[in-house]
């Protein structure tokens, strides 16, 4: 038997304007229901974590964005559970939406300078690393 991980790998997208954050309040997921989220998503088989995040971007929020015009911005490592990807959208076309409304209750804009409290952990951890200037962190989950 071995050893490796067999991590699952997710992606995430900023997408900011006017010091502005898109977020969507997930429901009907079984995970996090109820609490605020970027559009993100699994990276499938055959994808890149680049291409992954631009095929999310579409599905969650409606957006397209081309692979240049993301931006890395952080990298965490959930203990044998996840390894998650952030990226931000320089610039999109079309106008974040709702784009899977059975997988979400609404889609607000926030100030990402005053994040609510019900946000996911994970998304708090990258916010405040992304802050301090950190393109990577590790996640102890004690669920």
């Amino acid at each position: 038997m071995s050893d490796r991980h067999l991590t699952r790998t997710a992606v995430f997208i900023i997408l900011e304007r006017d010091n502005k954050v898109f977020f969507l309040r997930r429901a009907n997921t079984g995970w996090a229901d109820g609490l605020l989220v970027i559009p993100s998503g699994h990276v499938d088989k055959g994808y890149q974590p680049r291409e992954a995040v631009v095929k999310e971007a579409k599905e969650e929020a409606g957006v397209d964005i081309a692979i240049e015009d993301l931006e890395f911005v952080h990298a965490d490592f959930n203990r044998d559970k996840y390894s998650n990807y952030y990226f931000r959208a320089r610039t999109w076309t079309g106008e974040p939406v709702m784009g899977e409304p059975h997988l979400s209750s609404e889609a607000l804009w926030i100030d990402k300078d005053n994040l609510p409290k019900d946000i996911t952990p994970q998304l708090k951890n990258m916010f405040a690393q992304i802050k301090k200037g950190s393109y990577y962190s590790e996640i102890e989950d004690t669920s």
